[in-house]
């Protein structure tokens, strides 16, 4: 569980809810739409409270008894008794529940309000965050702090620093011994150092001098042979001098402008990825066309009934879903795209998200 801009967001390990679909019995999966300020928490209890009950009315309609019933849904019971854990979100709220298992996320993607009860969890509305998507680093650089980040579109976290200098007085030393350019000797009779150059010239050297320390530790930090973006969240004339200094091949030829010191991280995930948007959807829609064209030549499926049944075999290599769970409309087409993304985890195979997609899903076959 970590506590930032998102809100208060859980560990996002699906594997335990993949690993209990495996098993039998009846699977119920609750999605609720929280605010990260925890002032809305009396409005999603009472969401999850009105689903409980209406969960209990679809099971006893199935046949259920009271006896088996009351335990299945007593967690969810003690979870709406915290009041505590209700003060304390992120954007969404989604409870996996079945016989022995129970599985409460908070997680950084809004989630529109839901209930489902049948042979297999909802895992559908979290698919961005199961997905094997692009990613960005983020480096927020002033002079008095470095911070480094790796992010998807709707999660981001904090890398240690290790080997990256933390600010600029850890480059430099303190006047006037940092600055470079002392000539012994011409300075008067006393035979003193004399320091050249204007006040802005060594400003200028002391400042390159820094952010090339931090652009070739970065690049041996993250390694040189990667290919993920680096966005840079800096003054602008920062950027032609990081991008000359830094090894690292994949700089974002654009930044986040102006002093990133207070942004938060989630401001920081946001303005990354709307300055990298245009190029990241021109990028999205040549693997689209890929995998389309595998398609067409019979190492794909459209229909999402036929991806269905090949992922629960084992045979989908990468699956492509919309975006947004809330983008596939038609409950049943919902239901076949979450049976199709969980043998595609199951059996290992990628889950990818688009934010435009022709039809409801996509895949790219094995065999």
């Amino acid at each position: 569980m970590t506590h930032h801009s998102q809100g208060t967001v859980d560990t996002l390990d699906f594997g335990p809810v993949l690993e209990r679909q495996g098993e039998g019995g009846v699977k119920i999966t609750f999605t609720v739409h929280t605010e990260v300020s925890g002032q809305d928490d009396k409005l999603s209890m009472l969401t999850l409270k009105i689903q409980l009950k209406e969960a209990r009315g679809r099971l006893a309609e199935a046949g259920l008894a009271d006896g088996e019933i009351g335990p299945l849904l007593a967690p969810v019971e003690e979870l709406l008794e915290d009041s505590s854990y209700w003060r304390l979100q992120s954007r969404g709220l989604i409870v996996f529940v079945a016989d022995g298992f129970f599985l409460p996320v908070r997680v950084p993607v809004e989630l529109q309000d839901g209930l489902t009860i049948g042979d297999a969890f909802n895992l559908l509305p979290v698919a961005p965050v199961l997905a094997s998507d692009r990613r960005l680093y983020v480096l927020a650089l002033t002079k008095n702090q470095v911070r480094l980040f790796d992010t998807s579109r709707n999660v981001i976290r904090e890398l240690p620093l290790e080997n990256v200098p933390a600010s600029f007085d850890e480059v430099i030393d303190e006047l006037p011994e940092r600055v470079v350019d002392v000539r012994a000797g011409s300075g008067g009779t006393d035979r003193a150092p004399s320091y050249q150059g204007t006040t802005g010239d060594v400003s200028r050297m002391l400042l390159e001098k820094y952010i090339r320390a931090v652009g070739q530790a970065i690049a041996t930090r993250l390694g040189t042979a990667r290919s993920q973006p680096l966005v840079l969240a800096a003054v602008a004339e920062y950027l032609p001098i990081f991008t000359a200094e830094c090894p690292y091949p994949a700089i974002f030829d654009g930044v986040v402008a102006g002093n990133p010191e207070h942004l938060q991280p989630d401001e920081l995930r946001s303005a990354a990825w709307r300055l990298v948007n245009e190029s990241e959807t021109a990028h999205e829609a040549e693997e689209q066309d890929h995998a389309r064209s595998l398609a067409h030549g019979g190492k794909g499926a459209f229909d999402l009934a036929e991806i269905a049944k090949a992922a629960e075999e084992g045979r989908v290599d990468t699956l492509f879903l919309p975006r947004g769970a809330q983008a596939i409309a038609d409950p049943d087409a919902a239901a076949l795209a979450n049976w199709a993304l969980i043998g595609t985890l199951t059996n290992k195979g990628t889950l990818r998200t688009l934010g435009e997609i022709d039809g409801d899903g996509l895949a790219v076959l094995r065999y």
